[in-house]
């Protein structure tokens, strides 16, 4: 975890609504979904379109 806490956001609209393509995976013991992988693309839910994201400050 980071030392000083980020917000992520849309490169271009600042929204926080912004979402990553990831595989989930099934973990018998923990009986649970776990994150796999994460990929790098990002979508911005304010501007209904593909983003970058960066991370703020708190």
């Amino acid at each position: 975890m980071a030392d000083t806490p980020v917000r992520k956001i849309c490169k271009g609209c600042r929204s926080e609504t912004v979402t990553r393509d990831a595989w989930a995976e099934w973990d018998v013991e923990r009986q649970e979904w776990v994150l796999g992988s994460l990929f790098d693309y990002a979508f911005c839910h304010n501007c209904a379109s593909r983003t970058q994201i960066e991370d703020v400050a708190v």
